[in-house]
């Protein structure tokens, strides 16, 4: 048995969505890159990223803690109501102390802005997300709306970007298709949710939750440092042109690591329901087929992405961000070092009621990335962010991994066969890739040929030699698929 038929449905609804975010952004990023300039793109990025950080600050640990709360309730209508209510109180409190504080810092920090209509759209995303409820619609395992709402506003701010944005000082515009597109998806999840939930704002209730939510706002904050105070703190100390190419290259490692990191947001209400339900062996086996396909997919994911970074950055970035082929050089395992510390953080250590442990984890980590990133910054410009970035990463996964392998020793948090058959596996990409270079082959064929070929020989190796578990679940699952059953 693969997984319960459920969770595949869901994985292929989020799969779907993924790929989306994924796909999209190979189609938008090579035309921004070349009509924005790198210091165009890091006005928006920093922006980007300062906002996204006091929405962080907003949400005050209500999304994870509202999906395992909705989780457990999904089968009491009055009970979930309730919650939903008093989350959403919870919310708009928060966000009106959010809001005061982003006014504060942006007064501190004008210079660093320069653009009135940036901060107007930043300010806008920020009063509209006060409602944000997506952590209901994925506490209800409502992928499938999920997907289809969201493939539709990306389809549509595509098309905008490809209307509007047209010169090298249309950057404004562009980050206001970015918000307006993430205005589109809260109004379209408010306009379902009051169908679908009686809420009735101001409940009392909501105080009961702080005690909870406390420590998962300080876990959203601590994670959010390195996702969204990157760009900030490399600004502090750099060029907005730094940021530019910094912003941009991370991008395609954390675009690719969502094919990988996506897949955790599906598991983890399963496994807190079936932690709840006292079915401790099914909630393992569910960690345990979640662990390896993480392993299964994210070591050749590092593989290529190190052996192709000059190649993707030149093709999708284009010729003015050639130097931001050694960030994704640098960055290359990024995609493995996220998605094992988030599984040790969210579906051991979060989904078990160990919120704290998961703290200390991203406190340590994501605390020592802010005088590391302002130093190297300082220093090494954008490679020395991406060097930052990733020794945060790695601390945050050794912290996190020795508390999850303690809480659940029976978990093999480390299969040596698993991922010595992936690694194995994946050497057989370099002397693809040597072939390729040795024809000279040019970089649009260096991917268009190089990847297809090197997922052929892993999957072909995997299943057919190695007779790796995974693999053959896999290929029964699809099979399974394809004949309808």
């Amino acid at each position: 048995m693969f997984v319960p038929m459920s969770i595949r449905k869901n994985l292929v609804y989020n799969f779907i969505l993924t790929l989306s975010q994924v796909l999209l952004p190979l189609v938008s990023i090579p035309y921004v890159s070349r009509i924005l300039s790198p210091e165009g793109i890091g006005k928006v990025s920093f922006i980007d990223s300062f906002t996204y950080y006091f929405i962080f600050i907003a949400e005050f640990g209500i999304i994870i803690y509202g999906i395992r709360e909705v989780a457990k309730l999904r089968e009491n209508k009055d009970a979930r109501d309730k919650l939903v209510s008093e989350l959403l109180t919870l919310h708009v409190l928060t966000s009106s102390v959010a809001i005061i504080v982003y006014g504060i810092s942006v007064a501190i920090l004008w210079q660093k802005f320069g653009d009135i209509r940036l901060l107007f759209f930043s300010l806008s995303y920020l009063l509209v997300n006060s409602f944000a409820c997506e952590w209901y619609f994925m506490g209800m395992e409502k992928f499938r709306y999920i997907t289809m709402r969201s493939l539709i506003t990306r389809v549509l701010a595509l098309a905008s970007l490809f209307l509007l944005v047209k010169a090298p000082d249309d950057y404004y515009l562009y980050y206001a298709i970015m918000v307006v597109a993430a205005i589109v998806n809260l109004v379209w999840n408010n306009i379902n949710l009051f169908r679908e939930v009686k809420i009735s704002f101001g409940e009392p209730g909501w105080k009961k939750h702080l005690r909870h939510t406390v420590v998962t706002n300080a876990i959203n904050l601590a994670f959010g440092i390195t996702l969204l105070l990157d760009n900030v703190l490399l600004r502090l100390v750099s060029s907005a042109a730094a940021v530019g190419l910094y912003a941009f290259s991370v991008k395609i490692l954390r675009t690719t690591t969502l094919l990988l990191t996506d897949s955790l947001q599906v598991f983890f209400p399963r496994i807190v329901a079936l932690k709840r339900s006292g079915n401790e062996t099914g909630m393992q086996q569910v960690m345990q087929k979640n662990l390896q396909l993480l392993i299964f997919f994210a070591v050749p994911m590092c593989v290529g992405l190190g052996l192709l970074a000059g190649p993707l950055v030149r093709l999708f970035l284009g010729p003015q961000f050639d130097v931001a082929v050694r960030n994704v050089q640098i960055l290359c395992v990024f995609p493995l070092l996220k998605s094992m510390s988030l599984f040790c953080c969210n579906q051991v250590l979060i989904a078990q009621h160990k919120e704290r442990q998961a703290l200390v984890s991203l406190l340590i980590g994501n605390g020592l990335f802010i005088p590391i990133a302002l130093l190297l910054g300082w220093h090494w410009q954008d490679a020395g962010a991406a060097i930052a970035l990733l020794i945060a990463e790695l601390i945050v996964l050794i912290i996190s991994y020795n508390y999850a392998s303690k809480l659940i020793p029976v978990l093999q948090l480390f299969d040596f066969k698993g991922w010595m058959q992936a690694s194995f596996t994946s050497l057989l990409f370099v002397p693809v890739v040597l072939v390729l270079q040795y024809l000279h082959a040019s970089d649009t064929l260096m991917v268009l040929a190089g990847v297809p070929l090197c997922m052929a020989i892993y999957f072909g190796v995997q299943l057919l030699l190695l007779k790796n578990s995974f693999a053959i679940d896999l290929r029964q699952w699809a099979w399974s698929r394809v004949a309808g059953k």
